[in-house]
């Protein structure tokens, strides 16, 4: 999914991150004596300091995620194609043996994940101890932490399942699940991390709330009910962007996309997953089509943009303001032309009235105000946010200028639109952030359980 590089790369490394411009730059140096074809991924969970900068000078990939640093790495695995991935956390360092034993073990093709054993960077005794402490606990009791690194096969971490959506331990749930399967070992070599919450909080107090949170953990605490003793570094945590949704709607213009919800002119490709020996069932297609175009426009009514309904075909204003309406406060027409002649004539006079423009369509369940906002929000730091979507498209778009270039050629519904898109941008040297991988609806089995729920389908 990530427009550049990815299908060649043996390994995709993921970094999630938060506010790490004074670490970040560091890792990617190590990461830059891999030898073996890669791709990073930074996965901003909304920084505020250089991050976003530090990453694109080194050459890393940057996506904007929902903040939280499960969702960020689960973010960056589906953002990947790579046969293999690397999780690391943005302030540890990979030394020559690290960096030799990840190719060692990608190259054997070893069925099991791996990690690395634990350095902490000071040279003060009580680490020392510390690092014995871990090793035993690893064999006790198989507690790996993300600090360790994480290098599993694409599939594996597919099968085992992504990790869980909790605010801290979220790595050691899903370590323990793969070594007690017998599918993780250790690498022969060890990465080094930064000590710095010991070093800020003070060495005894935070060793003693470690042990306190791990003995709980243990005796099966869940990491939900442990989180409020590990307090976050950095502003907020899973979830926080629910803050973010707030902002001056005035400054943004929000481009709905959307087609008169007529059968046989919308979702023909899921009317034809719908029907039934070889006949389509348009109307099914068209009501789903309905319900969709309807709880989109009831998701994004929050986003801090003036929302504007882009429809087609020509003279549908009042058949789709039926529909849509009357959260909208604006309906355009979207005029003549290809999809890309389209969109790139709604962002023109969007940003003729507004400084930034977000674009989406109505079949993309997931996109609600808070995306929205993301996207809005990650234009701080780009010239072009792209969210993909899991056919090689992209479910929106996000731009300050217009740049009608973007447009022209494309070989729309097809599997090279965001490849092409995010190539163009990079070739007129414009900044690309993607956001996460959601789903557009185009066939059945595109609905989903989750999907299902959010259009009232049981």
């Amino acid at each position: 999914m990530l427009p550049a590089g990815t299908p060649s790369a043996k390994v995709g490394v993921v970094v999630p991150a938060l506010d790490e411009a004074d670490y970040l730059s560091h890792l990617l140096e190590d990461l830059s004596r891999l030898r073996l074809e890669h791709v990073v991924l930074v996965v901003d969970g909304g920084s505020r300091d250089g991050t976003v900068a530090a990453a694109r000078a080194a050459g890393a990939g940057v996506m904007r995620s929902r903040r939280g640093r499960a969702r960020q790495m689960n973010a960056g695995a589906r953002g990947l194609r790579s046969p293999w991935l690397f999780f690391v956390h943005a302030d540890s360092r990979l030394g020559e043996g690290a960096l030799r034993a990840i190719e060692d073990h990608v190259r054997a093709d070893r069925p099991e994940a791996g990690y690395f054993r634990l350095l902490i960077s000071h040279p003060h005794f009580h680490y020392r101890i510390i690092e014995r402490g871990q090793r035993v606990r690893e064999w006790l009791s198989s507690l790996v932490y993300g600090d360790q690194g994480l290098l599993i096969r694409r599939d594996l971490f597919l099968a085992s399942g992504p990790y869980p959506d909790e605010p801290i331990m979220e790595d050691v749930v899903l370590n323990r699940r793969l070594r007690r399967a017998g599918r993780l070992i250790r690498l022969p070599a060890a990465i080094s991390t930064s000590p710095r919450r010991y070093e800020e909080e003070g060495r005894l107090n935070a060793w003693l709330r470690n042990v306190g949170l791990v003995s709980r953990f243990l005796a099966g605490t869940r990491p939900s009910d442990l989180a409020a003793r590990y307090p976050a570094r950095t502003r907020g945590g899973a979830g926080a962007d629910d803050a973010e949704i707030a902002g001056d709607a005035t400054e943004a213009t929000l481009l709905v996309f959307a087609k008169a919800p007529r059968p046989g002119e919308v979702k023909t490709r899921l009317a034809r997953s719908l029907g039934r020996a070889g006949s389509p069932d348009h109307d099914a297609a068209a009501a789903l089509y309905r319900r969709m175009g309807r709880l989109i426009v009831d998701r994004v009514a929050e986003a801090p943009a003036i929302v504007t309904v882009c429809y087609d075909p020509p003279g549908a204003e009042a058949e789709v303001r039926d529909w849509l309406g009357p959260g909208p406060e604006r309906f355009w027409e979207q005029g003549a032309g290809d999809l890309g002649e389209r969109i790139s004539r709604m962002f023109a006079r969007a940003l003729e009235c507004s400084r930034r423009a977000v674009v989406i369509g109505t079949d993309t369940p997931a996109v609600g105000a808070a995306t929205v906002a993301r996207a809005l929000a990650a234009l701080d730091t780009a010239d072009v946010v792209l969210g993909p979507s899991r056919d090689g498209g992209y479910y929106l778009m996000a731009l300050r200028e217009p740049c009608p270039a973007l447009f022209r050629g494309i070989a729309w519904s097809t599997e090279a639109v965001l490849r092409e898109t995010a190539a163009r941008a990079r070739e007129r040297g414009l900044r690309v952030t993607l956001l996460e991988v959601e789903s557009d609806v185009d066939t059945a089995a595109d609905l989903t359980g989750e999907v299902a729920g959010w259009l009232g389908m049981g």
